[in-house]
């Protein structure tokens, strides 16, 4: 645990430099530099990693014997990647060098091609949401698609978009939902309407519609085979967690009150900025789809909610868009930036305890 403080602390110092004062030049230096020096830092941790993180057995027997028993359950644009890797060597760790590379190259190239402005408070946010894509699954490689694939929907390139997406859905088929990323990015909705959908989708996630739909639309759609066989898998799997965590109403109710401190906060930046930030609104949008879908579904169907995911990420990004906005107020900025730091840890120690005997302490494979 020790080395996720240190590298936590090292992160949030970095990020406050997000809001200091440099020259043009001095900046260009200390970014690349900062930028190069974590993706090498987090690649190293997620390509040395051994028997640790979660579902290490699953994901290790099926690169490792490499069978129809195996690769059952898998997605058929992984197995393809497995596959291919396969042909060369059968050594995890090269796999996870090749695997890790991809998630966090793509992420970064992201980060530092659009929001140069607060790169650092995007590591920060990244490492503390998503542990930096260290013990990354094949859900982490598909949410690198996807946000890959917005620079296509940014530059208005439909083709690149859905090439990216189907090939994010290929590998995990919570991707499919972000096909409709590319209308909602650019969707004028106001915000009373956002406030409205909100309220609704939370009085049907309470009531357990997710259930009905889910049924109606398996039922309409003739579902069934392997993708029927997955969300069964999915739904067991659910179940059993929620059998024996906290109260899932209670859970369920902790991340809608979360989501409704932060919209209003959001929104406010959003319309205060009069429209300073280039892709905020966008951002915001796909944000807002992604708390809406996990309103529905997260309490009965936490398979659905995965689908949220790749909306949800834009959440560091409206962050670092809220704390560059009051970067020149600097009394507030202080305050501002202490509580996300103070969020940031609470969200980071609350990923660590989910699974702390799988994170902690970290493993490498020299250790065995």
């Amino acid at each position: 645990m020790g080395t996720y403080i240190i590298l936590f602390l090292i992160l949030t110092t970095l990020s406050f430099t997000d809001y200091v004062r440099f020259e043009k030049n001095q900046r260009k230096i200390f970014l690349v530099t900062g930028a190069c020096l974590f993706f090498l830092v987090f690649w190293t941790f997620s390509s040395l990693r051994w028997e640790c993180g979660t579902d290490w057995e699953s994901y290790y027997d099926t690169f490792f014997y490499f069978s129809d028993a195996h690769t059952v359950n898998f997605e058929p644009g992984y197995i393809a990647l497995v596959g291919k890797i396969r042909e060369y060597t059968s050594n995890y760790t090269v796999f996870l060098t090749i695997f890790s590379f991809l998630c966090l190259a793509l992420k970064f190239s992201y980060f530092y091609k659009f929001h140069k402005e607060f790169f650092f408070t995007l590591i920060l946010l990244f490492f503390c949401y998503y542990f930096a894509d260290i013990f990354a699954v094949r859900q982490n490689l598909a949410i690198s698609l996807t946000l890959f694939s917005t620079v296509f929907i940014i530059r208005k390139q439909p083709v690149f978009f859905v090439l990216f997406v189907t090939l994010a859905a290929s590998i995990h088929y919570s991707s499919i939902l972000y096909f409709f990323a590319y209308y909602i990015y650019w969707s004028k909705i106001s915000d009373k309407t956002f406030y409205y959908l909100a309220a609704f989708c939370v009085a049907l996630g309470l009531i357990g519609i997710g259930t009905l739909i889910l049924d109606l639309v398996l039922r309409a759609l003739g579902i069934d085979g392997f993708i029927g066989a997955k969300i069964n898998n999915y739904l067991n799997e659910d179940s059993e967690v929620l059998n024996t965590t906290n109260n899932p109403i209670v859970m369920y109710l902790l991340g809608v009150t979360k989501r409704f401190l932060f919209i209003p906060f959001f929104i406010f930046v959003k319309n205060r900025s009069k429209g300073n930030f280039l892709y905020f609104q966008g951002y915001f949008n796909l944000y807002m789809v992604g708390n809406l879908t996990y309103f529905v579904f997260a309490k009965d169907l936490a398979v659905f909610a995965r689908a949220s995911v790749p909306f949800l990420l834009f959440e560091i990004f409206l962050i670092g868009y809220s704390l560059y906005f009051f970067k020149t107020r600097k009394n507030i900025m202080v305050i501002i930036f202490a509580l996300i730091v103070f969020f940031s840890w609470t969200r980071f120690n609350a990923l660590v305890n989910s699974y702390y005997d799988l994170y902690v302490p970290y493993k490498s494979v020299f250790n065995i």
